[in-house]
């Protein structure tokens, strides 16, 4: 598939972002402050206008399958992805719009993107039904067993 688009337009196509929708910025927004949940509701995130992304996570999150963690965040460039333990407040509000409630052709459900402030978040069943945001060179990706880099 990626050689096709590659053929076609000229331009390498990720492999990871083949059948993705992208999400329009101003259905998330509230000011400059980007806030939404995963795809089941559980949890509630927000990317920053400097490029600051953290989530409120719902229960039983474990880092590395081993501690509980409530929250996720990316806050510096030095640092990789860390879990704050609620120190800096709540990250993203409960009852924030889905990352896949967005518009889709064909109603054939795919992982939805999102890309601000330097910030690129996918969500949705082709990634694993989790959420993987990167920002400052660092990654999580949010699941049964959440990781970070």
């Amino acid at each position: 598939m990626a050689a096709v688009a590659l053929m076609i337009t000229g331009n390498p196509m990720a492999s990871a972002d083949i059948g993705l929708t992208e999400a329009n910025n101003a259905d998330f927004l509230d000011g400059d402050t980007l806030y939404f949940s995963d795809w089941l509701g559980t949890s509630n995130c927000a990317i920053h206008a400097n490029g600051d992304v953290g989530c409120d996570l719902g229960p039983g999150n474990k880092l590395w399958g081993l501690v509980p963690i409530s929250d996720i965040s990316i806050d510096a460039a030095f640092l990789p992805a860390h879990p704050t333990f609620g120190l800096g407040g709540q990250h993203g509000r409960p009852g924030s719009r889905w990352i896949t409630d967005v518009p889709r052709d064909a109603n054939v459900y795919q992982g939805t993107r999102i890309d601000y402030a330097g910030v690129t978040c996918i969500g949705g069943l082709p990634h694993g039904g989790g959420l993987n945001c990167t920002s400052k060179g660092h990654k999580f990706t949010l699941g049964d067993n959440t990781q970070i880099s």
